[in-house]
């Protein structure tokens, strides 16, 4: 529902991360609510393994936004993929850390009810944990689900009340810390399925896996924290996080290494239905005390003798009494018969129900008929257990059951598949981190020069685009630009225009020529490149070379004969003279040096002067006469040209 960035606090100079709702949920009234209230459940608590909030702000232009403490590190799943197993001693203190936060919430009043490893508990650098993301929690007073017909909360970690829709409590986040042990100590989720309904039903109807079976040296104080903390029952997990979290602390104690395995209470009574035979007074006298079904049946042989009767009776009648007697007893025989022998003769006999898991389909079926068992057949995805091969049977294996019995046989599918995405062109470290994120086994690079931009994709070594795969069992490799290549540009002053020129093709470099004069080189020899000696560069790239044209051409000049009078202004009867100083510019001559002077005139004298013009280019002249600016004037080559 956010964006997450990186961020510098200008003031305490430190680096944070601020979380900020998208723009598309501004809004939508839910989003906002849960917004503030990941913001109000953060605020209240303080904790080392909780994320901290620094600052909140929101309804400026419409942009909600938290900023929260910076984690230097990786989320918990990337930890456990990176480093699956984990060793026992680092998981019961990285339990530690988590319990520990989750019970100071519970102690502040709030649920977290999203506990999980992929997107909410962080892991520094320093194995530090950090729980966050208290966007969907609860405080404990509430009475129902935040949202109707929905249930809230990570699949994988969802406990079994939260899983048929009922109200999450202490109990539920202490399960969901049982499923996340569970994971660090073997790599792996107890359940899964094809979809989040066949997870749910295993969470509601499955014990969790025996972690023994996966590793036998696990001591059975630390099965028994994941049997108690994940017992379907809540009445029978951990009374509170602390709870959990002192069983952790003390997990390894010598006293507890090889305690008695933990078994939920189990108050259910024989559910077998019976057939109790009617019994009747006259008929039977007492049941055997040893044994409630084993029915004695009594003498029915009377004790009495019968008297000698004086009186004679007719032949007809007597032979009557004879008749019904007889049919009596045969009668009576019968329905002995009919009530103890027969129901034994044609009862269905008791079957143990033998171990088949791991078989084919075809050899459990076999199998299970012969012992006159109905087979219905189910299938679900299964990472380890190759296709149509039997995970398990309902009822379980060496549970008793009747000849004819339906038996459910849950066949594997084989581990879910997903069909491999066309990452080429993308960037790589957002594409890691997304694959990583959903579990697959590992992704590496190795780069290559290329003229995409550092850190593209080029091209998918394993899986293609398309394949199916399935992830936990995936290495993904990727073939990852680092740019252009590029070297070192050698000096090229001092060399030929053709051999640099040779150079830079056989380089892939392209050379850009530009001449000019120089006094000093000659003609057709390199005097400058452009970038400079010993710089970076990439193929392709254009190099300017400046290549000398010999000595600097004569340009054209022309030489124009300048005259003019100096007038003289004194009383010449008093023969006083006048001085005259001229000054030129031109080619030859700086206008700032003295050209020529004549200290002394007593009369109007006429001077002439030669200026040497270049083309393009202007000369000029100025006369003073006793110091006096007397005459200033600019002649150009264009003026003068045609002479």
């Amino acid at each position: 529902m956010a964006n997450v960035y990186l961020g510098n606090d200008l003031i305490l100079d430190r680096e944070v991360a601020i979380k900020v709702l998208r723009l598309e949920y501004a809004n939508d009234d839910e989003f906002i609510k849960r917004f503030h209230r990941e913001a109000q459940a953060a605020t209240s608590l303080s904790h080392p393994n909780i994320v901290s909030i620094y600052d909140i702000g929101g309804e400026e232009d419409q942009i909600y936004y938290m900023v929260m403490e910076y984690i230097d590190g990786m989320t918990l799943k990337q930890y456990i993929q990176l480093h699956a197993p984990i060793e026992l001693e680092e998981v019961l203190d990285i339990m530690a850390q988590i319990s520990s936060a989750i019970g100071h919430a519970h102690d502040n009043g709030i649920i977290h009810r999203d506990i999980k490893p992929p997107q909410n508990m962080l892991i520094d650098q320093y194995g530090q944990v950090k729980v966050t993301d208290f966007g969907i929690a609860v405080a404990l007073s509430a009475t129902a689900l935040t949202q109707t017909n929905s249930v809230l909360g990570s699949i994988h970690y969802l406990s079994p009340e939260q899983a048929r829709g009922g109200k999450a409590n202490v109990k539920s986040d202490i399960y969901s810390l049982g499923i996340v042990m569970f994971e660090m100590i073997t790599g792996t989720l107890p359940f899964s399925g094809q979809s989040a309904v066949s997870i749910a039903l295993k969470h509601l109807q499955k014990d969790l896996p025996s972690i023994r079976e996966w590793k036998a040296n696990i001591p059975q104080s630390v099965e028994n924290i994941m049997l108690k903390a994940t017992t379907k029952d809540p009445l029978y997990r951990y009374q509170s996080a602390m709870d959990m979290e002192n069983a952790v602390i003390h997990a390894l104690d010598p006293e507890k290494l090889h305690e008695p395995r933990f078994e939920p209470p189990n108050n259910e009574e024989d559910g077998t239905t019976k057939a109790i035979p009617i019994l009747k007074e006259d008929t039977y006298t007492e049941l055997s005390a040893a044994d409630d079904e084993t029915i004695v049946k009594a003498d029915s042989k009377t004790s009495k003798k019968e008297k000698p009767k004086k009186e004679k009776k007719k032949k007809k009648r007597k032979k009557s009494i004879i008749w019904v007697t007889s049919l009596l007893v045969i009668l009576c025989g019968a329905i002995l018969l009919a009530l103890f022998v027969l129901p034994s003769l044609f009862e269905p006999k008791d079957v143990k129900i033998p171990d088949v898991s791991g078989q084919s389909y075809q050899e459990a079926l076999e199998e299970l008929e012969s012992l006159q068992l109905k087979v219905n057949k189910e299938t679900e995805a299964h990472e380890e257990i190759e296709e149509n091969h039997v995970i398990e049977t309902y009822p379980a294996a060496n549970s008793t059951v009747k000849e004819g019995k339906d038996i459910t046989v849950y066949v594997s599918t084989g581990p879910d598949t997903v069909e491999f995405e066309d990452y080429i062109g993308e960037e790589y470290e957002s594409v890691e981190k997304s694959l990583l994120d959903a579990g697959y086994q590992d992704v590496i690079s190795y780069e290559v020069f290329s003229d995409q931009p550092v850190g593209k994709i080029i091209s998918q070594h394993q899986p293609s685009p398309g394949d199916k795969v399935v992830p936990s069992n995936t290495k993904v490799i990727f073939e990852v630009s680092k740019g252009q290549e590029t070297f070192r540009l050698n000096r090229l002053a001092g060399m030929t225009v053709s051999e640099a020129e040779e150079y830079l093709t056989s380089n892939d470099l392209k050379p850009k020529i530009v001449e000019e004069y120089h006094d000093e080189v000659e003609e057709g020899q390199v005097i400058d490149q452009n970038p400079a000696a010993n710089e970076e560069v990439v193929k392709g790239q254009e190099i300017t070379i400046t290549v000398s044209k010999g000595g600097p051409e004569q340009p054209k000049q022309v030489t124009h004969t300048e005259s003019f009078t100096v007038p003289y202004t004194k009383d010449p009867d008093k023969n006083e003279a006048q001085s005259v100083s001229i000054y030129v510019g031109d080619v030859n001559h700086s206008i700032q040096e003295l050209y020529q002077e004549v200290e002394m005139i007593t009369e109007d004298t006429t001077f002439k002067i030669d200026l040497t013009i270049a083309e393009a280019e202007e000369a000029s002249y100025k006369v003073l006469r006793d110091d006096e600016l007397l005459i200033e004037k600019t002649i150009s080559y264009e003026d003068v040209k045609g002479e």
